[in-house]
């Protein structure tokens, strides 16, 4: 997913089998938490909302939080494997044209599209589930950090910078996504604006108030 690896291999049967799974659960829990309430749902409603066990429910989801907050795609092995292998001198970019690519599996998929709106939506009306989806993105991006501090060969607190200023610009791509969704009408979803081209905008965004931070430090290092 960089300018010099290979693709990825396409999933094989056992990979499928199990994000269509995982996909299957988060449908059912995303119905059932606007349906009844995310309080009122257990996992055992999930669970046979899903046509699982309690079993298999807890052998692919933690918690009930975890069955919204799922990679069915499979994007986050890729981004980490990318991590690993980036150049020391050029992580960000390397991250950064690699997830510009892998927005178009999101952007090819409307079902993904509409479920992750709906949980973005019940996630403002319940506390529980914020804190969830916030806890995962920091996860994510604490393995990040240690695969640029491990394999990518980065010092730690570069790692860490590198992997925080990718994180941000990916949660402003996605809440810029959606709130233009947001500020459209009923057919907004079914037009909706390519993530990858949001990305590239919050990108030079972030480069412009880099680019004012920056003439602002040096302002102020000049002695009067």
């Amino acid at each position: 997913m960089t300018p010099n690896s290979p693709a990825p291999p396409a999933p094989g049967l056992r990979e499928r089998r199990r994000r269509e799974l995982i996909r299957t659960i988060a449908v059912a829990a995303v119905d059932l938490f606007e349906r009844n309430g995310f309080a009122a749902t257990t996992i055992d409603d999930i669970a046979a909302a899903a046509g699982i066990s309690r079993t298999t429910f807890f052998r692919h989801c933690a918690t009930k939080e975890a069955a919204v907050l799922v990679d069915d795609a499979g994007l986050e092995p890729e981004l980490l494997a990318v991590a690993a292998r980036v150049s020391s001198r050029h992580a960000l970019r390397d991250l950064e044209r690699a997830w510009e690519e892998m927005t178009l599996v999101f952007d090819a998929d409307p079902e993904g599209h509409d479920r992750f709106l709906r949980v973005r939506r019940l996630m403002l009306d319940n506390p529980p589930l914020l804190a969830a989806g916030l806890e995962r993105d920091a996860r994510l991006t604490g393995r990040l950090a240690t695969a640029l501090a491990g394999e990518a060969g980065l010092g730690a607190l570069d790692a860490r910078a590198v992997a925080e200023s990718f994180a941000l610009g990916m949660r402003l791509a996605f809440d810029e996504w959606v709130r233009r969704i947001d500020a459209g009408d009923g057919a907004a979803l079914r037009a909706a604006p390519p993530l990858g081209g949001i990305y590239r905008e919050v990108r030079a965004a972030l480069s412009r108030a880099g680019r004012d931070s920056a003439t602002g430090a040096a302002a102020g290092s000049v002695a009067p």
